[in-house]
């Protein structure tokens, strides 16, 4: 029965990782709802949005982890099927002793590192759990890596035959932002082809959230003494090395229910068993004092994170402020800077969505708590006017949901013209290209000197900080038009319906 169960949790955990892949790369929402339904089924995204409409997803995720401890990260997880295949791949590299995996004794790194974050998310910055959140790290890789590698192949055969694949331009490189997703995926990649699930049982949050709640699970591993002969086959495949044969015992907080200990006993001394029910009355289990460690440091992490979900859930955070700096503009329907950087974890799921490819990571924009956060630039385009993609597939609803009408009067910044570089005054030209190109008309052409000229005026309650005006500015080497960002995005006026026109930008504005 068992293998049966492994051949199905295998290809259900194939499809998973295939499926939210696929979704960075081939991201687009309304022609594609089925990706974004997977982004949602993550711990981390439904676990901020406990709050705003990700209930029934998180309860799911936590009575699968009480029935069954953490299956999560073993069927669900892309970075958890990753650190499988890395394991099988290094398998075949390996000498005949190097491939047996042996029991690792407990430590307690994994719950510094998930008290450190939570005391982060409580003080209401959510860096570090972005940082070191698997799912947030697979899309990072996927969009910096795996993407642009798939993007560099297209245009390489577009290159090469012109008349059958179109060019598709390139999205803003961030080199930060690449240099730490190819070494997240190196670390990940030597950790589990030497040690297995060693990243999940040291640094993932995620796992040992979820192994301190397999504590309480129904049903759990449990090795039948009187079947048990120690031949150590299910130790050498456990790649969570928490199978210990001088005690008999598997420690469930570190087990990810992958089966392959069960198919490996051939006498049928491990399956799932209903923990509540005793086996033999008469034995007594000696808890060693690492394990009673354990439970304490368990309990303290199950307090931080009660903590951390009531601050979220009565909004006190940030607790922690950190020196105020100039707004980097957050893509539509992030609300506010506190609410942005309180539920973003940088998945950057709508970096991959966004069809004009002007969201990018954010450096210093948002000072040192944003750092990797998607920001708008208007370098090489601007935001759609029709589109409110971003704001749609995001899984933690940092970025909440829009309707088009909505997303058209929210404001993202406001543009700030400066005239001393406008080639109306300083070439003596003709221009009008922002006017031509706002679509909510916020920007008119006003009389200028005595030449017949005319120079953009700005209106502010009317601009929604799109870009149009920026993006097509034609003044080098710094635009006249440049939009600031808004610590918290606002409703713009709604423009005319006489004034109101639909935009189309060519190459260029004029």
């Amino acid at each position: 029965m068992y293998t049966y169960l492994k051949k199905a949790r295998v290809a259900l955990s194939v499809f998973f990782m295939i499926a939210i892949t696929a979704a960075f790369i081939f991201f687009v929402n309304r022609e594609s709802p089925f990706f974004s339904f997977f982004l949602k089924l993550q711990f981390v995204p439904s676990l901020l949005g406990v709050f705003s409409g990700g209930l029934l997803v998180f309860v799911i995720l936590l009575a699968l982890t009480f029935l069954f401890g953490r299956v999560y990260c073993s069927t669900l997880c892309p970075v958890g099927t990753y650190q499988d295949v890395v394991s099988r791949i290094a398998y075949y590299f390996k000498t005949k002793k190097k491939r047996r995996f042996k029991f690792s004794p407990v430590n307690n790194i994994r719950y510094i590192v998930f008290g450190i974050v939570v005391l982060f998310v409580i003080g209401g910055i959510t860096l570090p759990l972005g940082l070191l959140d698997p799912y947030s790290n697979w899309g990072r890789v996927s969009n910096e890596i795996i993407s642009r590698s798939e993007q560099l192949m297209h245009n390489g055969v577009s290159f090469l035959f012109p008349d059958t694949v179109f060019y598709r331009s390139y999205a803003h490189f961030t080199l930060g932002s690449f240099l730490f997703a190819l070494a997240f995926l190196l670390l990940v990649t030597l950790m589990s082809a030497f040690r297995g699930r060693l990243y999940c049982n040291t640094i993932c949050p995620v796992g040992t959230l979820l192994g301190l709640l397999s504590r309480l699970s129904l049903y759990k591993p449990a090795i039948n003494r009187d079947l048990c002969t120690r031949c150590q086959a299910c130790v050498m495949k456990c790649k969570s090395q928490c199978i210990d044969l001088e005690t008999q015992t598997i420690d469930e907080s570190r087990c990810v229910g992958c089966l392959d200990c069960m198919v490996a006993c051939k006498n049928g001394g491990i399956s799932y068993l209903f923990s509540y029910k005793k086996v033999k009355p008469t034995e007594i289990e000696t808890r060693t004092s690492k394990v009673s460690q354990e439970r304490r440091s368990a309990l303290i992490a199950i307090g931080l994170l009660g903590t951390a979900m009531a601050t979220k859930a009565m909004n006190l955070g940030p607790v922690m402020k950190t020196k105020p700096k100039p707004s980097g503009i957050m893509p539509p329907g992030a609300a506010d800077s506190d609410h942005f950087k309180r539920n973003c974890t940088a998945c950057h799921a709508c970096i991959a969505a966004c069809p004009n490819n002007i969201i990018k990571p954010a450096t210093n924009e948002y000072g040192l708590d944003g750092v990797l956060l998607p920001v708008l630039s208007f370098k090489n385009h601007f935001c759609s006017y029709e589109c409110n993609e971003c704001a749609l597939v995001c899984p933690n609803d940092a970025l909440m949901p829009l309707l088009l009408e909505e997303k058209q009067v929210t404001a993202v910044g406001k543009v700030k013209f400066f005239q001393d570089r406008c080639i109306v005054k300083t070439d003596g030209t003709d221009c009008g290209a922002c006017d031509e190109h706002c679509p909510t008309k916020a920007i008119t052409m006003v009389p200028f000197g005595n030449d017949g000229l005319y120079i953009p005026k700005v209106n502010g309650s009317l601009c929604i900080g799109c870009g149009a005006c920026e993006y097509i500015c034609p003044a080098i080497p710094q635009k006249a038009m440049v939009v600031q960002g808004l610590p918290k995005q606002v409703k713009a006026k709604k423009p005319s319906l006489d004034k109101q026109e639909k935009i189309e930008v060519d190459d260029f504005g004029f």
